[in-house]
Formats: C-alpha cells, structure tokens, sequence
C-alpha cells in the first residue's frame, strides 16, 4: 500500500492530503485553514554568529529571516511565502544546509537548494475527505472546502464528469458526488464553486474509477509491451519479419496493440495493466549501438527522443494511442508508459537551444577511463545521446513538465522511468511530487515505477531511489538474478532464492514500495535461452549465433517454476512480451524479437503458455495471491512452498520443485489459515489436496514442478482452470 500523506506536512505547508486507493477515506476534522508559511527547524550545537534561511524570497540574505534557539540544540523560524515554486536553504555562518525536514531538492546553477511549492491559500480548495466503495460499481466521493474564513456558495458549484456536467449534493462545505450510474472504467472529474466573498475556488480536476473491486498496486499483474516488436496493425509478425536484421525497425503498432487487447490476449493472462515502451517522435537513420563496431540499430525502442512531446507516427498518431487507452480503460486496464528523463538524442531541439542543460560529450558510459561506477551521473551512452546535467532549475522544470504532459494529454495512470540511477535522487522526487499532486486529488494513485539495473546482491542501490517521497516502486533486479540462480542455471540451491526474497522484504522495508518483480525485460537475456543452456555470455551471440527456440522440456518447466514464483509472492508481477511463453533470446537486441502467436508458436511454446495464464488468472482472481502476507512453509535444496494468506478465509499455498528425491510434499499450515475440513486445488493440474487440522495431505510434486493451490470451495478455482 503506497501512502504519502503528511509529505507536505513535513514539508512545512499545512496542506490536506487526499486519500488513498485501498478503502473509504477517513472523514476529516473541522475545516483548517491553509497557511502558506514555511516551518523549519534545525538542529546545530553551539553559539552561531548568523543562523537563518536563505532563499529567493529574501534575496538569498540569511539576515532577513533568522532563525532563533527554541530548545537545547534546536533552532527555528516561520517565514511567509507567495505562491509559487521557491528554493531555500539553511545557513549557518555562511555554510549552506538542506532543510532537513524537505525531502524535495533541486540544483541551479550548479548548487543544491531545498525546493518548496506553495499554493495560493487566498483561494478556497477542495480536497477528498470521504470515499465510499460498496458491493460493485458503486463510487461516492466527498469533498470538502479547506478554508474556514467564509462559506461556500451552493449556487456557484458545478461539477463535469467527462466533460459533461452532472448533479452533485451540496451540504454545508461539503460537495458529493455519486458515480453509481457511470459505466465501469477511468472517468475525469471537475468541480468549480465561489465562496459567499465571491472567490474563486481551485478547481478540483482529477480522474477516478468506477470498477467492482477498488484496485491497489499490490493488484498489478503488468504485462511489458514492446510496441514494435508486439504486432503490426492489422496482422501478426510473419517468417519473412523474422528473417529482417534484429536491429531494423520492424513494424510493430499501437492498433496491433488494440487489436490483441480486443481479441482478450491480455484478459487470458489476467492483465490489468500494460506497460508501453516510449512513444517519443525519434529520429531516422541507423546508428552505431554502445557496442561499437558493426552492430547497427534503428530507433524502433524510443528510448532516442527528438521531441519531448510528440507522438512518434510509426506507432500510430494521438487517435490510436486515445483509443487503445479507452479501450484498455473500458476492461478495467491500467496503462503505464515508459518515459526517458536521462538523456535526449542529439537531434531534440533543447540539446541545441540549452547546451548547458548537459553534461559535456568524451565520458561514454562504460569505457575505461569514463566507469560507470564513477560518472553514471554525468556519462553519455552513444556520442548521440547527451546526457542531461541537472545543474539549473529549468531542466527539471522542464523535463517533468514534459512528463507530465504524456499523462494530461492520454490519460497514462502512471509511468516506468528510465535509468533511473544515471540522475540525482531529487529528479525522480520532483517527478513524484509533482505527478501525485496534480492527478490524486480524488485518491486515484497513479504509479511510478523506476529502472535501477543492478547486478546480484545491490538492494541499496534500488533502496535510495524508494520512501515515502520517493518513487513506488522499482523492479527487483537482484530477485531477478537470484531467480536465475537458482532455476535458470540451477547454481544455488533453492533456500537461497528464499533468502534472496527474504533480503529483498528487508530491504523495502518502510519504503511504502510496491517492488516489480520479473524474470527478464528488454535489457537482459531471455530466461528460457538461459535454463536452456544456449548462452555463452557474449554481445556477438546476439548478432552472429542467436540461440534457437529450445527443445529441452527441462528449460520449459524451470521457466514455469520462475513465473510462478514471480506470480505467487508480492508485488507487481510483471512479464515483458514473449516470454508467457518461452520467447529465445540472447543480449539486447536478440531479446526483443517479434512477437509470436497461435500457429507461430511450437507446441512446448503453446503449452507453457496455457499452463502459465493458470497461474495469472490464478493471481488475477484471487485477493490473497496479490494482497496477503506471505508465511514460509518449507525451504530445501529443492523445494520451496509459502502460503499467502489476507486473512479472509481464501488463502492459498504456492510450491516448486526443483529435483527432489521424494516426489511428494507434506506440508503443514499456520493456525487461523481458515482451511480446516475444507480443501485445496491446484489450478495447474487439477490435483485435490485435503486440509485437517494445520496439515494438509500430501501434495504430488514431481521434478521441475510447480503447484499453485487455491480453496477448491473457491469461484477461483474455476476462473484459473477456464481460458
């Protein structure tokens, strides 16, 4: 569950917070003024000559706004702001400090400031005090007016949903509004009014959802869509599109996208979220890749933008991208997009408006006298790629803003950013803040989940980018590289992917993060390549001798024990394209083959697929597969089971095997399960397994199998075994 109420409160500013996806909002208390004053406190022993803030609202003079010892080592001061975006720091002596109690920071002119946005508290605003959310599509919203001065005029209030206007209950300062009539799906609220002195509120604008169950992030089962390479527009990939060079832009488009999710490829899988590479106008031309030498790539990815807002027409144009939205919107579908922060290419028209906006060219990441361990902040990846400096205030401004827009202008409900530790933490800060301010008025979260690509082992490297101000969510590299380990290469026995996941909980904890969990992506080998042991480790391989879709039935099931593991434990699971069913690959650009389906796919292909979408439908369906806490039940060299439990009388119990010598599992439960007398069902192959007591009977589990066990009394029993 993702909180950030009281960020602005330890920011200074007194501001409601709205609330949050998972249930009603709580009531608020007696209306409370807005003050735009900014309360610092600071801890410094000893007698200092001059101690105060600094800022662009005191001409950066220290003097004019002092702070004075309220206690022991404490210092304090109150200053009064203008609305609008300020910088600031602490000084001591001459010596600049961040507010402690900020955790937003930007840089200009080279130099780290506080950063702090204040609102216009002569307006009267709104915000979410109650939500209400009962048996089906059934959305109420309360708000109330945050200002105590005067009252609100009822006659003045208006309300638009979708652009049309629509009845609300005005009572007291109190507006309500009931969605129970409205289709099921994303909508769009507005709400204007005046006050009895004739101002004019701060219109509440912000999107809501109407759906049967009210949706969490912990819910997300993430589907990664490489556009280009997913489908064309009116047909799939064919043999002759895989023989084009792997590097080539082949032709994948948003309405192939549509089309799919039309078909209910996506609703097969239970997906409710799609994650959409870049969509950034890119340029033309083939270019060298990081590599060097021969290999050659298009700009099929988008990950090389020349426009910061401008819809890239080989995808398709701003209808096809509106429309796949309403669509995916109308099934009650998520839609993330991948947004680059980072870099631009060198043809975007702020490397030649701002050159100052960008670390100077020569240090390309990885080469060895340019580490990426020593200048990931400042190294270019390609020559043609500048990378972004971060040293005036504009750049951030501008480039969230340019965020932003993507999310105004289509409706994204959140956003997978970019290379995330090639930028300072307050980069991807100032894009949280600034993302959930603007679209959270009426609770609805809109996710923002980074990339930190680590090797094995680098949790805290993924940790500094996480917090309540932070970022919430990153995917889980390390897990990933011990998932590999463990059932790919079979090199560590399993009660190390245990630990692994149990370093992982320790390492997000407090974050307030719902962590990506995965096999692979468009940056790593592909998984089944791996457990078929068709890899030999190098960059040529994925030009000169791409592995073949594999034979082994062995690389097939430790593929399915890989998904079912990232399926069975919290988090976002998340697949990237293809690998649903075994998709081969080796290094970037091999792992982003086109897409196959229906008859393309071998028969070993097609049955991990149907074997796989039982265990996403499995976690789709049921509430204690995404949301419950999850109780290790056995830890082997080869074999792991853990139970999920919400503690609403459906729990269920998800178990591998690697190569064990007894093909049969005896596990036992913890008290308060809810499963005495009743049974379970594996949706993977039917099996029946009774529950007395805390045991249950002994579980058939062969070699290189997974069980994914849900109450046989349960609707969803059905639903994973169905397709």
């Amino acid at each position: 569950m993702i909180h950030r109420a009281g960020l602005a409160l330890a920011m200074g500013l007194l501001i409601a917070a709205p609330g949050c996806d998972d249930g009603p909002a709580p009531t608020t208390s007696p209306l409370a003024l807005r003050t735009c004053r900014l309360n610092v406190r600071f801890t410094h022993r000893g007698v200092p000559g001059l101690i105060g803030v600094s800022g662009d609202f005191n001409g950066f003079d220290a003097a004019v706004d002092p702070l004075v010892r309220v206690e022991g080592d404490t210092w304090a001061a109150t200053v009064a702001l203008t609305p609008g975006e300020h910088r600031y720091r602490i000084e001591v002596d001459g010596r600049p400090f961040p507010d402690p109690a900020n955790p937003l920071e930007v840089r200009h002119r080279g130099e780290t400031y506080s950063r702090i946005v204040v609102p216009d508290c002569t307006r009267p605003a709104f915000t979410l005090s109650e939500r209400r959310h009962e048996g089906g599509p059934v959305y109420a919203l309360t708000l109330q007016r945050v200002d105590a001065a005067v009252g609100l005029d009822a006659a003045s209030v208006a309300a638009t949903v979708d652009g049309d206007p629509v009845a609300v209950e005005v009572q007291g300062d109190t507006v309500r509004f009931d969605a129970r009539s409205l289709p099921r799906g994303k909508h769009g609220f507005r709400l204007t009014a005046r006050d009895t002195a004739g101002r004019e509120a701060e219109p509440l604008e912000a999107p809501f959802w109407v759906e049967p169950e009210l949706f969490r992030w912990e819910d997300a089962v993430v589907y990664q869509v490489f556009t280009d390479r997913f489908a064309p527009a009116e047909r799939d990939f064919g043999p002759a599109d895989r023989v084009r060079p792997i590097g080539a832009r082949l032709g994948g488009h948003l309405d192939g996208v549509r089309r799919k999710l039309r078909d209910g490829y996506f609703a097969r899988l239970g997906i409710n979220v799609l994650w959409i590479s870049p969509m950034y106008l890119n340029p033309d031309g083939i270019w060298t890749g990081v590599e060097g030498g021969e290999p050659r790539y298009e700009s099929y990815h988008g990950y090389w933008p020349i426009q910061p807002r401008r819809l890239d027409p080989r995808f398709g144009d701003a209808a096809v991208l509106e429309g796949l939205i309403a669509e995916a919107h109308a099934q009650g579908i998520r839609v993330l997009l991948d947004v680059v922060l980072n870099h631009v290419h060198a043809a975007h028209p702020y490397y030649a408006a701002h050159p100052a906006w960008f670390t100077p060219p020569g240090c390309y990441c990885g080469q060895a006298d340019c580490s990426w361990a020593a200048r990931i902040e400042t190294c270019w990846f390609t020559p043609y790629l500048p990378d972004v400096a971060w040293q005036d205030a504009a750049t951030l401004t501008t480039q969230v803003d340019d965020a932003l827009w993507w999310i105004e202008r289509f409706g994204f409900d959140g956003l997978r950013v970019d290379a995330v530790p090639m930028m300072p933490r307050f980069v991807t800060r100032a894009l949280t803040e600034r993302v959930h301010a603007r679209f959270e008025g009426l609770g609805t979260r809109h996710y923002l989940v980074g990339e930190t690509f680590t090797g094995p082992g680098e949790w805290s490297r993924i940790r500094w980018y996480l917090g309540p101000a932070g970022l919430d969510g990153q995917f889980d590299f390390p897990l990933m590289w011990a998932l590999r380990q463990a059932l790919a290469w079979e090199a560590t026995p399993l009660w190390d992917l245990a630990d692994a996941w149990a370093t992982s909980e320790a390492a997000w904890a407090g974050s307030t993060a719902v962590m990506g969990n995965f096999v692979g992506n468009h940056d790593v080998s592909r998984f089944i390549s791996e457990a078929a042991g068709q890899l030999d480790g190098g960059f040529e391989q994925a030009w000169e001798a791409p592995p073949p879709i594999p034979e082994s039935p062995i690389a097939y099931a430790r593929h399915l024990l890989a998904l079912t593991f990232v399926f069975g434990v919290p988090g976002a699971a998340t697949v990237y394209q293809g690998d649903e069913y075994g998709q081969p690959g080796a290094n970037d650009p091999d792992n982003r083959r086109p897409m196959r389906f229906g008859s393309e796919r071998t028969a070993p292909e097609q049955a991990l697929f149907e074997r796989f979408s039982r265990v996403a439908r499995a976690r789709a369906c049921l509430p204690a597969l995404r949301r419950g806490a999850l109780y290790p039940l056995r830890a082997e060299r080869e074999r792991l089971a853990w139970l999920r439990d919400l503690g609403d009388g459906a729990p269920a119990v998800v178990a591998l095997a690697r190569d064990p010598d007894e093909p049969r599992l005896q596990l036992g439960l913890p008290p308060g399960h809810g499963m005495d007398g009743r049974a379970f069902v594996d949706v993977l192959s039917g099996q029946r397994v009774a529950v007395a007591g805390d045991a249950l009977a002994p579980l058939a589990l062969p070699a290189y199998t997974p069980a994914v066990l849900v109450p046989a009394d349960h609707p969803c029993a059905a639903v994973a075994a169905g397709g």
